[in-house]
């Protein structure tokens, strides 16, 4: 199957394909790197997105953590 979707490649009869089809499949070959790197940055922006929202999530549990401590008094014994 993949040979009929490449330059050059075979038919289904086992002829060399139409050489008049090799622009069309080089443009179909280019069209699927874009589609892939397209993938790769979207899937590299959300990496970047989901740290970004952990270090948020950090944030608020520190802060949270500090303002709950400063209700603690620091010798309850006294």
């Amino acid at each position: 199957m993949r040979a009929a979707a490449e330059p050059g490649g075979l038919s289904g009869t086992g002829d060399r394909a139409d050489p008049g089809l090799d622009p069309l499949y080089r443009e179909m070959r280019r069209i699927r790197e874009i589609a892939e790197s397209r993938e790769a940055a979207d899937r590299g922006r959300g990496v970047a997105e989901l740290t970004r929202e952990v270090a948020e999530l950090r944030a608020t549990v520190a802060r949270l953590r500090g303002s709950a401590m400063a209700g603690v008094p620091a010798n309850p014994a006294s």
